[in-house]
């Protein structure tokens, strides 16, 4: 007979481990600027302003003084849409970026663990 642990005793174990090693996110001191921090935070922006001014989404105007970037060829549109929803949360697109890091890096432990059935 298996010992077979509850599935929401899982998710409890997923979220402490995931929540202990995002603890650095966090950090005040974090440069989250670098790399492709800025990046992400920036089309989130022009996303946002895009949104507020009624304009289609797919080429963010503000960028490129004016002309417009169409920075969904790069990148699909979740990342932004979970910043966006994480700026409302937490009231700065810093913010938001960082707890999207989180959702990502939980939910990424919990298709692991829960989805993906191992092999008998």
């Amino acid at each position: 007979m298996k010992n077979k642990l509850n599935p929401y005793k899982h998710i409890l174990i997923i979220f402490i481990v995931a929540f202990i090693t995002s603890i650095p996110l966090f950090w005040k001191d974090l440069n989250i600027y670098y790399d492709d921090g800025i990046q992400h935070i920036a089309r989130a922006y022009a996303t946002y302003l895009s949104i507020i001014n009624g304009e289609h989404t797919e080429v963010l105007s503000s960028l490129a003084n004016g002309f417009g970037y169409s920075w969904d060829l790069f990148y699909g549109p979740l990342s932004t849409i979970l910043i966006l929803i994480g700026k409302s949360i937490t009231t700065t697109f810093v913010g938001g970026y960082k707890l999207t890091l989180f959702i990502g890096l939980f939910f990424s432990r919990y298709n692991d663990v829960l989805v993906c059935k191992p092999i008998d």
